[in-house]
Order: C-alpha cells, then sequence, then structure tokens
C-alpha cells in the first residue's frame, strides 16, 4: 500500500470524522492537509488531526491547534470532549491562547448592564477601540475573556465543534490538473487508469484524484459519491478491497473495483468489481450503478 494520508474514519450518528494521527503535528505537510480537507468536504466530513507535540512542546490538554486549516487535539483532549462531552473553548494563536467570543451577547449584557464603554475598557484593562473590536466580532485572548465574563457575570465564549461538517474547499478545476496517482508505478497501470477515468468522465462522472487514498479516485455525479479503485486483479487489490469496504461502510458512501481481463467473481469484500469489458459498454451513470446493485445483491 502507498503512504495514506488518514489513518482511520470514525462515524458518531451524523458526524464522521477522518482522522490522522501523528506524534507531532507539525509533520503534517500542507500537500496531505489539502488532500484530507477535500475527501472530507466529499464526504460530508469533518478532517482532525490527533498527536502529542507542536515542534518541541506538548499539546496542552482542552486546547484545539491548526495546522494548514485541519483542528489538532491531543488524545485526551479527544477522551473528554467525545466522552465526558466536555466543551473545547480555547484555540492555540500567534502569541498565545484565544477564545471566540459572541459579540451579539457581549454588546447586550454591556448594554443592559449600563456599562459604558470606558468603564468596561478600565475594567478589562484593554482600549476603547479593542472593546470596539470585540463587540465587532473580534476573538480575544483567554485572560481577557476571563476578565469579560467576571466583569458581565455570565458567559460570552463560543464552543469550537469539532464534530462539525467542513466547510467547502473543493475546486473542481484545480483538483483536476492533478494527475492521478497509483501505488503501482507500472505504465501498463497508469494506461489503464488513465482509460478508466476518461470513460467515467464521458458518461458522466467528474473525476477527482486522490494521491494519498487506499481508493484512486472520488468519482462525482449529481447523485452520488463512488470511492473509486482501479487496479489489477492481484493480491494487493484483495488487501485494498478490504480496507475500502471497511471505509465504505463507515463513510455510507458506495465504493467499485474497476480491473483488466477476466475475473470469476464480481465483488471482493462485497465491494463490486466491473471489468474495463464491462465498463466499456456503458452509457451513462445509470447503468454504472445498475452493475453495482447487481455486484452487491450477488
Amino acid at each position: 500500500m502507498r503512504p495514506i494520508g488518514f489513518d482511520l474514519v470514525a462515524r458518531r450518528d451524523n458526524s464522521l470524522l477522518i482522522i490522522k494521527v501523528l506524534t507531532n503535528v507539525n509533520a503534517l505537510s500542507e500537500d496531505v492537509a489539502e488532500e484530507l480537507k477535500v475527501l472530507s468536504e466529499l464526504l460530508k466530513g469533518h478532517p482532525l488531526l490527533i498527536g502529542e507535540r507542536s515542534g518541541t512542546g506538548f499539546l496542552e490538554n482542552e486546547v484545539v491547534y491548526d495546522r494548514f486549516g485541519i483542528q489538532a487535539i491531543s488524545p485526551e483532549t479527544l477522551e473528554s470532549r467525545l466522552l465526558d462531552g466536555v466543551p473545547l473553548k480555547i484555540y492555540a494563536g500567534p502569541g498565545g491562547f484565544y477564545v471566540n467570543l459572541d459579540n451579539e451577547r457581549l454588546l447586550k449584557l454591556r448594554q443592559q448592564q449600563n456599562i459604558s464603554l470606558g468603564s468596561f475598557a478600565r475594567s478589562v484593562k484593554v482600549s476603547r477601540r479593542t472593546v470596539r473590536m470585540y463587540e465587532d466580532g473580534m476573538n480575544a485572548r483567554v485572560e481577557f475573556a476571563s476578565r469579560i465574563e467576571e466583569l458581565l457575570g455570565d458567559t460570552v465564549t463560543r464552543s469550537i465543534d469539532i464534530l462539525k461538517t467542513s466547510q467547502k474547499i473543493y475546486h473542481s478545476e484545480e483538483k483536476e490538473k492533478k494527475p492521478a496517482s497509483s501505488h503501482d508505478q507500472t505504465g501498463q497501470l497508469k494506461d489503464f487508469q488513465k482509460e478508466v477515468f476518461s470513460i467515467l468522465k464521458k458518461v458522466g462522472y467528474e473525476i477527482i484524484p486522490m494521491g494519498r487514498c487506499p481508493f484512486d479516485a472520488v468519482s462525482k455525479d449529481k447523485e452520488r459519491i463512488l470511492l473509486t479503485c482501479v487496479h489489477k486483479y492481484n493480491k494487493k487489490l484483495l488487501r485494498k478491497a478490504q480496507i475500502v469496504s471497511s471505509i465504505s461502510k463507515i463513510t455510507e458512501k458506495q465504493a467499485v473495483l474497476f480491473v483488466e481481463g477476466k475475473v470469476n467473481r464480481t465483488n471482493i469484500e462485497g465491494t463490486p468489481l466491473i471489468i474495463k469489458k464491462e465498463l466499456k459498454k456503458v452509457r451513462g451513470p445509470e447503468e454504472i450503478l445498475e452493475l453495482i446493485l447487481e455486484r452487491i445483491s450477488y
């Protein structure tokens, strides 16, 4: 298997996490991060980085870090959030730790308590201009947020949701320019892969190549997502099919295997198998879906 950009996928109810585990979160490269974000958007999930260190220091518990737009937390933070329901409010930023302020609530409470802008600024030990920026939506360092809540006698911070669906970051034109990767570097397989992708495009699928996934691409039409594998029929494919089938079940997205030559089976580990000869006869996405449904029921 080629290097994979994520280590596990996990679902609880409608929340899907695509997780990368690294001892040092700084080891996550920008390329891997971008593919994780694209994949998460396509699968309606959320990428998450779990680690112990950032550079030379340990990750603080109950603090959310960032690496190329992907949230990073410690194993202890993951446990306290998922098992104990502890809300996460603090994130690491330039020069310290910060919280997200509920600016509308902050303004409402200050006005309800008849606290002037100047008095508020003096109590929190910031400038009047900074208070205005808080009320306009700027976040605050932890120590200032603590003073604000002590002054107002109420909570004005927002929790950070590590289980939310990722925001839209995928741009098809940019991704289609990238060549599809293959864990078998022979020219023959690359040619077969290009041929399969070309056929799928002609019948109405958009192809998003994946360089660091067990599957080679995500094929997308208006109604569905296919985790798409293109491979020779050999032992590596059997191992690949096991992993892809597990991912398919958890993500609730259909997977499909495309192979060359004659094969005396119609699925591997429950994942439908389609040979090139069959694919060439297909005239639209519906016919591919029919083949897939036949192979699943078999």
